[in-house]
């Protein structure tokens, strides 16, 4: 089906919240070079409030584009381009993998339950629950995140399936439509939800946001960024064996969630290790150096 040009303008205008994201924390940091041991710990913000500003910080991050990530915005675009144009083609071959080997019927019902809301919230809770127990007030601020990013991600997916309106594979035997901002009332009309629900995906939003959290609390351990975000995915391809969503409804919610986890790591846990101040022993004595990472 050929697609309407006004969707890649919308998506433009959505898409590039996350490559801003991912990129305001080292433009703010490098604002504040020049007076860093006066910096802000966003950190001890209470919830709530912190909650607030980054909601706020992440709807107006469109307005705050510059042109050094117009490069990085631009390759986002290009292949949720390509991947919008070949979703049809390609849903065929993922589900013709599927019919020929039975084990992706037995996985795919399970790994997509990753993406659920309660998985997600389950996930915080534990790492809550087991700082409490263990008395650790890294695994206690990982919950914390991981519970702050599920919020923004929620907020973030919802705002664009009501812009795109876009119909999941599930609704006309695999044919790709969007109905645009035209279908932000019809949605909620009697058992028309998967008719304007696809783009991006959901669960995969939210467990890479979760998946990112983890990884960026304990990337010291090299196995958990392998294990987070092979789950998630594995999550996010899922949904297309589910039949709930195109490869690139998947791809932008990969995307989306990998750029809130990682700037509510950066500007809200104080385990991020920016400001460094440490004795520095030479030949010519002992003085104090001060090592801020970007």
């Amino acid at each position: 089906m050929k697609k309407n040009y006004i969707i890649y303008l919308l998506i433009f205008l959505f898409i590039f919240q996350s490559a801003l994201l991912s990129t305001a924390e080292n433009s703010k940091s490098r604002n504040e070079k020049s007076k860093k041991i006066e910096k802000k710990d966003d950190s001890k913000t209470p919830f709530f409030k912190a909650l607030g500003q980054d909601i706020g910080h992440i709807f107006t991050s469109p307005f705050r584009i510059k042109s050094k990530d117009l490069l990085l915005i631009g390759g986002v675009i290009a292949i949720t381009g390509v991947l919008i144009n070949n979703d049809e083609a390609i849903y065929r071959s993922i589900k013709d993998f599927q019919s020929n080997n039975e084990w992706v019927d037995k996985l795919s019902p399970k790994v997509t339950k990753m993406g659920d809301g309660g998985f997600n919230i389950g996930v915080s809770g534990l790492f809550y629950l087991g700082g409490l127990i263990l008395k650790d007030e890294k695994a206690k601020e990982t919950a914390k995140l991981t519970l702050m990013t599920f919020i923004h991600t929620g907020l973030v997916v919802q705002a664009g399936k009501h812009l795109f309106g876009r119909q999941r594979p599930s609704w006309d035997n695999g044919n790709d439509s969007w109905a645009g901002p035209s279908g932000f009332f019809e949605r909620y009309e009697p058992y028309q939800i998967s008719h304007y629900d696809a783009f991006p995906s959901g669960h995969t939003i939210s467990i890479f946001g979760t998946a990112t959290v983890i990884s960026e609390m304990y990337k010291d351990t090299p196995i958990v960024p392998i294990i987070s975000y092979s789950l998630a995915t594995l999550c996010g391809l899922s949904r297309v064996t589910e039949d709930t969503h195109w490869l690139s409804d998947v791809f932008l919610g990969a995307v989306l969630g990998y750029a809130i986890g990682k700037y509510v790591v950066k500007r809200r846990s104080k385990f991020a290790n920016n400001l460094n101040i440490m004795p520095i022993a030479n030949s010519k004595g002992i003085s104090l150096g001060i090592r801020y990472n970007f």
